[in-house]
């Protein structure tokens, strides 16, 4: 080695890489969960929303995709908004709280907001991890499973809007005392400002009733067939204004 040749630089110790790796991944998992939190509200709150935020923040992943420039400048950017990544837990409440009442204290916008910015920093963290460098964090796949997602609730929360709408109309007509009910001339109805509930004419065994309700804009179906021996097959379904379609909830 001569008298003015540079000292090879020492080998990285491989305790401090994996440490870095660790702590890494670390910061990741807690994002994660966050976003997790924030999705589940929102999707509870409104499915559709859920779905508009997901492809917002799918779409800034496509734009800066390859764009280490824009990535080092947005992720700096964020920095600033978030110097610690405890400034990114939106709800901090104690984690037996429900999620429903940490919710209370939030506007739908501020929970968007903060989705969309833990999905970047997110985008960020996850282009320095080996493992996930080729691995979007938003994708078709998932999307798909979000739309199926998203389709279970509305279906789940519009059965259990006509069930209610149901109970309404039975607890309405059960105060009224009439010798037969094809005497009256007329189908009885039950109507407030939210919700209406009509009888339909089926063309086979079954009763069926149709609800519209007001606020959302609307149709369900609620029909039931009792067997020879009393048991009652009863069905759920979402239609449209004439009533004619029908897909089962």
């Amino acid at each position: 080695m001569g008298l003015f040749s540079k000292p090879k630089p020492a080998a990285p110790d491989p305790r401090l890489v994996q440490l870095a790796e660790d702590c890494n991944e670390a910061e990741i998992r807690h994002l994660d969960l966050l976003r997790r939190e924030i999705a589940n509200i929102l999707i509870g709150v409104d499915p559709d929303l859920m779905v508009r935020t997901y492809q917002r923040a799918w779409e800034h992943e496509r734009e800066v995709q390859g764009n280490e420039e824009r990535l080092r400048t947005d992720e700096a950017a964020l920095v600033v908004k978030f110097p610690r990544f405890p400034d990114f837990d939106l709800l901090n409440v104690r984690h037996f709280v429900p999620y429903g009442e940490a919710h209370d204290h939030l506007a739908n916008d501020q929970l968007v907001e903060r989705y969309l910015d833990i999905s970047r920093m997110l985008i960020y963290l996850r282009r320095r991890a080996e493992h996930s460098s080729h691995h979007p964090l938003f994708s078709d796949e998932e999307f798909t499973v979000l739309r199926d997602v998203v389709r279970g609730v509305k279906d789940a929360t519009l059965r259990r809007r006509i069930q209610d709408a149901m109970r309404l109309y039975y607890a309405y007509w059960a105060g009224y005392e009439y010798p037969d009910r094809s005497a009256l001339g007329v189908d009885l109805t039950y109507r407030d400002a939210e919700i209406e509930v009509i009888r339909l004419h089926s063309l086979g065994p079954d009763i069926e009733y149709g609800v519209i309700f007001q606020e959302t804009g609307e149709f369900g179906v609620y029909s039931f067939f009792v067997h020879d021996d009393g048991r009652r097959t009863q069905m759920y379904a979402r239609t449209d204004q004439s009533f004619n379609k029908r897909q089962h909830l």
